[in-house]
């Protein structure tokens, strides 16, 4: 059973699960949910990974409310990155006197390049890590559990915590200091390849790195030359055609992102527009 979905609470009426990137909602989409909430009569319960849950759902309601919240973009998970489900970071800066350097403003393109690299590495699209991103070491989103925590310890440089697993229910503990933010790529790139590479069956991410061992996955990272195969010039699963891939391409650049990604953000968010429901 997922959470993130229109449930049986027991009752007869259903609860229905949403994520919510980094606990914060405004504009069109708080506007949209409270007006839910309200025409609905729902109760709303706050998730301790900051998302939302709706009960108290009438089976007839569940097409108009499920295809509203869509239509605003609050998604069913199924429709959002496997990387964002699970990632969390708290407030940092310009909100909380602590922060030493970003965490909620940052973590958003954190979490792309991360999909970046786990593209360029080979990794699946449905293949994930929890990460957790906070301003300063007190740790407010939880970073010492998760399977890649990033610590901040100075302006725009963050300690790198390793270990924990999907559930967090094992520690981190701190692999490397003083790493800066654009500097990611070259510590967390042959960390990935390394797991997909060398990981037992179904292994996540903080279960390899805390078999393997630090100071094997450091040695690693200090003779990382790149991955050993050529990435492909476009990814024919998605583009039929070259002139696709090419004009795809241009317009993801333009949002600093890949053109697999700009195409599955556009897939998804046609598909949840129109689910109203079918799919359920």
């Amino acid at each position: 059973m997922t959470l993130f979905a229109a449930i049986f609470q027991g009752d007869g009426s259903l609860f229905y699960g949403l994520h919510v990137d980094n606990g914060r909602i405004g504009g069109k989409m708080k506007k949209t949910l409270r007006e839910i909430i309200e025409k609905y009569n729902l109760n709303v319960r706050i998730t301790p990974n900051q998302n939302i849950i709706l009960t108290d759902i009438r089976a007839a309601w569940k097409r108009p409310i499920t295809t509203t919240l869509a239509q605003v973009g609050l998604l069913q998970p199924r429709f959002v990155d496997p990387l964002n489900l699970t990632a969390m970071a708290c407030p940092a800066f310009p909100l909380c006197p602590l922060a030493i350097t970003e965490a909620e403003r940052g973590i958003p393109d954190i979490l792309k390049r991360i999909r970046t690299m786990f593209e360029k590495v080979g990794l699946k699209y449905n293949e994930s890590v929890v990460v957790r991103v906070t301003g300063c070491p007190n740790g407010c989103a939880r970073p010492y559990m998760a399977e890649l925590g990033l610590v901040g310890d100075g302006p725009n440089s963050y300690q790198i915590w390793l270990g924990g697993n999907k559930n967090q229910t094992s520690l981190a503990q701190s692999f490397m200091d003083k790493v800066k933010v654009h500097d990611l790529e070259k510590v967390l790139e042959p960390l990935f390849y390394y797991w997909k590479q060398k990981r037992q069956s179904k292994e996540s991410f903080g279960n390899f790195t805390a078999r393997i061992g630090f100071e094997k996955l450091k040695e690693y990272v200090e003779k990382w030359e790149g991955p050993v195969v050529a990435p492909t010039r476009y990814n024919l699963r998605l583009f039929a055609d070259k002139e696709t891939y090419e004009a795809m391409d241009g317009l993801a650049k333009l949002q600093n992102k890949t053109a697999h990604q700009l195409a599955m953000e556009v897939i998804r968010n046609f598909v949840a527009s129109n689910q109203n429901g079918k799919s359920e």
